[in-house]
């Protein structure tokens, strides 16, 4: 019984498998996983068609269980548990490896059990080893850090009140002026020519009136 491999056989063993053989885990974020048919191809080349054997045993009868998913429908998994053994009798190889798949179709639990057994044992021999090395796992972008904005000296910009003019009524303007001509009647000669006293649109007859008016009623 031969226990070498050739330097031939050990070239495509290390052959590093086709992109189309490498897909993403379809439940674990980020990992690879590798479809199975191509490390069965990859056998053939390696060992010859009808060297190698593979032989598969379930552990435990497939269990279901049946949940809701998220759009509100009932689904019914099943799960196999199965142990799958690899022989290549003409060199002695021989391995095995325990695995379990979960599927809404109880047969294909079962197959899925066996491919990804082949696929982890084909990583002992050295098919497809990168995979499982993490070489081709998607790479973990490093958390973006974000910079906070520029402070701004600038106060923001504020919204500027407008006001109507106030419109004095005419009954308070003479209520205003004859208050003021008041003032000017009871002051010194000083006061009396302030200008403060004095409304620039009047004329002198009629500040006078104002004062002779005003004069008047201190009399009385």
């Amino acid at each position: 019984m031969k226990t070498n491999l050739s330097s031939e056989q050990l070239a495509l063993i290390a052959k590093p498998l086709s992109p189309q053989a490498v897909k993403a885990h379809p439940t674990r974020a980020g990992m690879s996983t590798i479809k199975a048919i191509f490390v069965t191809e990859r056998f053939n080349d390696v060992f010859g068609i009808g060297e190698w054997t593979i032989r598969t045993k379930l552990l435990a009868p497939i269990s279901s269980i049946t949940r809701t998913t998220s759009y509100g429908k009932e689904r019914t998994e099943y799960t196999a548990l199965a142990k799958t053994i690899l022989e290549v009798p003409a060199y002695g190889i021989y391995y095995e490896c325990i695995a379990s798949s979960t599927n809404d179709d109880m047969g294909d639990a079962a197959k899925g059990a066996t491919t990804d057994a082949i696929t982890k044992i084909a990583s002992y021999i050295g098919i497809g080893i990168a995979v499982f090395k993490g070489e081709h796992d998607a790479p973990v972008k490093p958390p973006v850090e974000r910079t906070p904005p520029p402070a701004t000296t600038t106060a923001p910009a504020t919204k500027k009140r407008t006001t109507e003019p106030v419109v004095v009524p005419e009954a308070l303007r003479k209520i205003h002026q004859e208050y003021i001509i008041s003032r000017a009647a009871l002051g010194s000669p000083e006061e009396q020519a302030d200008p403060r006293f004095v409304p620039n649109d009047w004329d002198a007859d009629r500040y006078q009136k104002g004062i002779n008016y005003f004069n008047a009623k201190k009399k009385n």
